[in-house]
């Protein structure tokens, strides 16, 4: 796995050597975009608006239109060497409670990871933010974009989770919410034992890994049977998709991804439906 990132993480007068790897790791099948009369692969080209004629990656730039058709060529190159430190340093600027931070404001997870042999100012970091529960606030630049970000300890490992800046989260005020009180509703104290009542009945203890890509498993199973079908030759014995493809994989989705009856609530429990008034 390659890092996103290298560079140090720096908080006081310590300073931290460090790369940033991604937590997630993708698994989703690779599907192709084909013309359905030939199954041909569709491509995009990189059109020059003026000329017509199709650009190579290594003459496309990045720029800034400062006016009606006038650009600034971004030459990241240059503007990441005239401000290395920019890009290569996480100036931790304060530590907050981790409780004080709406859940709203989580982006995307990266593992941070030492840099060098010396491991000792990662473990003291770690340990710290253990100890006293809170998480560093910072700033960083991946590419060529800046990211508020929080570095917090997990298990054995520092994290760097991005998260959004304040002006980019929607505000609730925005929105058409209902937000009178439940008597407006007609919603009453029976109404809200009987869910609450339920949502105790379903509750379980969390583990994650029960939960699986259920729509990315019958799909893959799916293509599986289509593969099968092709002879050593390599051509099909079924050219054209029929009808009991399309229902088998419907079948095989509502088998993957359908709840028996045993996981559902009890009868008399779930039948007892809030009024509709």
């Amino acid at each position: 796995m390659r890092p996103v990132w290298k560079g140090d993480i720096s908080f006081g007068l310590v300073s931290i050597p460090v790369q940033i790897i991604p937590v997630e790791e993708k698994h989703a099948l690779q599907l192709h975009l084909l013309d359905s009369r030939d199954k041909s692969r569709i491509r995009y080209q990189r059109i020059n608006s003026n000329t017509g004629k199709e650009v190579p990656w290594d003459e496309i730039v990045k720029g800034y239109e400062f006016d009606k058709d006038n650009y600034i060529i971004v030459n990241e190159e240059a503007f990441e060497k005239a401000s290395p430190e920019v890009f290569k340093s996480i100036d931790i600027e304060e530590f907050v409670d981790l409780k004080e931070i709406d859940t709203l404001y989580f982006d995307k997870p990266y593992y941070i990871i030492p840099g060098s042999k010396n491991q000792k100012a990662y473990v003291l970091l770690r340990e710290a933010l253990k100890k006293t529960n809170k998480v560093g606030v910072a700033k960083v630049m991946i590419r060529t974009k800046e990211y508020l970000c929080l570095i917090l300890p997990h298990e054995n490992a520092l994290l760097l989770n991005l998260i959004h800046f304040a002006q980019d989260i929607r505000k609730e005020e925005e929105l058409n919410l209902p937000t009178e009180a439940l008597k407006a509703y007609k919603i009453s104290e029976r109404e809200i034992k009987m869910a609450v009542d339920l949502i105790k009945e379903m509750t379980e203890k969390w583990q994650p890994e029960k939960y699986h890509d259920d729509y990315r498993e019958a799909l893959s199973s799916w293509i599986d049977a289509q593969v099968a079908k092709v002879d050593k030759k390599g051509v099909k014995k079924s050219p054209a998709r029929k009808h009991d493809d399309v229902v088998d994989f419907v079948a095989l989705l509502k088998k993957s991804m359908g709840k028996t009856k045993k996981n559902l609530p009890e009868k008399k429990t779930a039948s007892k439906k809030p009024s509709a008034n």
